[in-house]
This record gives structure tokens, C-alpha cells and sequence, in this order.
């Protein structure tokens, strides 16, 4: 226990001299302004004859009053508001802010009809942004990080799959069997809504190239492409490789792809570098812009056409 400071130039009692102190640091917890606690320093330095670091040491060991204040931004909304509003997220099955915000009324209209919510803090409720609900729902989130966020099954399917430079050996070239694939967007200049693409397959060796059509490069759609690409290839595939897109790098063409190319690599290029994948990049545009343009397909109904139409270049030559 450190002793209390003596205070100089006053007769009194131990007990005096604590109470003293006491209020003293009180005050000094209190005060918020730097010249106020100045000239509150030079007071208590004179009255007790400490040096001023010695002084400051001393008030602050008092420290209930001071930490218990709370620094920052004052509370906009009250404790009781982050509660109704950790009740109706539940209600809501849970979602983020920006989900929330939008039926947080409904939810609030159902709560005041059952009886029992406080107006006050449901008026906060609903003067609350998106931001601010995702500010208050944290504590109420039991994760960590990245609370409630989807897990990147992308990330994870690339980490299983090599890279073409060290997957692929270095006589594919000469090798029938090695196959680049690659989608193009018939989109129109927009990505927006549902349109068709072409699954595009050339083989690095023999320059053989298949396009297949696919509505939407959804997984199931991209994997019958490949299948019906990869059977109409006059010779066995030895690896395929694919760019970093989620039309490739997801679990069902990883569990389809064992069935598609038995015994075959699977390789991918690294990101952001389209000569990885050269020979299909240049058929992209010699034989499906060439032949199909850039405008945009968004009718079902021409998967078939687009299939019979590649199919007649491919008899012509023009790929």
C-alpha cells in the first residue's frame, strides 16, 4: 500500500488527508477541458508540494470515476433499443444489416400488436440505418471475424487445384490430349439478367476445338458442355486446364470431373493472366466472336440453334 501524500501547510488527521484526496480525484476525473485540469494541477501541487508528474500519478490512482466514463461519440441509441433490435433480428431468421433494414418495420408492427414493446425504444429501432444495426448486432453474433459470412468455397477449390505450370509437362504441345477450356459471355455489353454463354474446348496439340453453348455457365449446364465436348474429342484427354472463374472451380465439377476425363490432370492458370490459357483465348475470337458477334442472346430457345450453327462451322473449317 502506498502511502497518501503529505499535504503541506494543514493540520489534519489521517482520515482528513484520504477524504481529502478522494474528493480531489474526483474532481480531477471529472474535469474535461486540458487548461482546466491545468490550473486544477497547479492548485493541488501547491496545496500537497508534489512535483507535477507525481501529482498527476496520484489523481489518477483514483481511477473508479475516470473509468468508468465513457470516452468517444456519445450513445445515440440506448441499451434497450440494441435488445429490441437483437430480438427482431432473431425473428427475421438472422439476417445482415442491409436485409434487416427493410422489414425491420413488419417485424416491429407484429411485436407491438403482441403487446409488450416498449414505443421509445422501437421509435430508435426504426430510425436506425443499415450500418448502425450491423454496428449494434455484433456483440449478439457468436462468431468472430467475419460473423455470419459465407465461407469462400472458391478459395478452397483453388487451393486444390494446381497450377498449369506445374501440372502440365513440357511436351503437351506435341501430345494430343491437353485441352484448354474457356466460356464466353453472349451478353451484350451487360452482364446483368440471364443470357447464354459458350463453353469453348481447344486442344493445345492438334488445335481441335469444341464449342457447346450453356445457359447462365451454371454448374450443371458448364459440366454437360465439357462432357458433350470432351466425347466428341477424337482422342483421350490427358489435362485439362481452366481459368479461375466459379464456372470451373466448384464441387460438382469437382466431383463430375473424375467421370468426364478418367485418369486426366486438372490444372488452372493464375489469376489475372490470360496467356496461361492462349490457344483458347485466341479461338474466343477467331472462331466464337468471328462466327456469333457481340451482341447479346438472351432466349433459351436458341441453345439449340447456337449448337447446329457451331457445329457447321466446325464442317467449314472456319475453327
Amino acid at each position: 500500500m502506498k502511502a497518501a501524500p503529505k499535504i503541506n501547510g494543514m493540520n489534519m488527521s489521517k482520515n482528513e488527508k484520504k477524504a481529502t484526496l478522494a474528493v480531489c480525484r474526483r474532481r480531477y476525473a471529472e474535469i474535461q477541458g486540458k487548461k482546466e485540469r491545468g490550473r486544477f494541477l497547479d492548485e493541488f501541487c501547491a496545496l500537497t508540494g508534489l512535483s507535477r508528474k507525481r501529482a498527476i500519478r496520484t489523481l489518477a490512482q483514483g481511477g473508479a470515476t475516470k473509468r468508468a466514463r465513457r470516452r468517444g461519440h456519445p450513445r445515440k441509441f440506448s441499451v434497450g433499443a440494441a435488445r429490441l433490435l437483437a430480438k427482431v433480428w432473431k425473428l427475421a431468421d438472422k439476417p445482415c444489416g442491409k436485409l434487416l433494414h427493410p422489414i425491420v418495420t413488419t417485424h416491429v408492427e407484429s411485436l407491438r400488436k403482441h403487446g409488450g414493446l416498449d414505443e421509445v425504444h422501437a421509435a430508435e429501432v426504426l430510425r436506425m440505418s443499415a450500418s448502425s444495426m450491423d454496428r449494434l448486432l455484433r456483440r449478439a453474433k457468436p462468431l468472430g471475424g467475419r460473423r455470419w459470412g459465407r465461407r469462400d468455397s472458391l478459395g478452397e477449390h483453388r487451393r486444390k487445384i494446381g497450377l498449369k505450370m506445374d501440372v502440365w509437362p513440357g511436351d503437351a504441345s506435341m501430345l494430343a490430349g491437353w485441352v484448354e477450356v474457356d466460356t464466353v459471355a453472349h451478353c451484350g455489353g451487360s452482364m446483368q439478367g440471364n443470357f447464354m454463354w459458350t463453353v469453348n474446348a481447344c486442344d493445345v496439340a492438334t488445335q481441335w476445338t469444341e464449342m457447346r453453348p450453356a445457359w447462365n455457365k451454371g454448374a450443371h449446364a458448364v459440366c454437360g458442355a465439357l462432357k458433350a465436348s470432351f466425347s466428341a474429342m477424337p482422342f483421350k484427354i490427358l489435362g485439362v486446364n481452366t481459368d479461375n472463374g466459379p464456372e470451373f472451380l466448384n464441387a460438382h465439377l469437382a466431383r463430375e470431373f473424375p467421370w468426364l476425363c478418367p485418369g486426366a490432370a486438372r490444372s488452372r492458370s493464375r489469376p489475372y493472366l490470360k496467356n496461361d490459357n492462349p490457344y483458347v483465348e485466341q479461338k474466343n475470337g477467331h472462331a466464337v466472336r468471328r462466327i456469333l458477334g457481340y451482341g447479346r442472346i438472351d432466349r433459351e430457345q436458341a441453345q439449340e440453334l447456337l449448337f447446329i450453327q457451331n457445329t457447321q462451322a466446325q464442317s467449314a473449317g472456319l475453327v
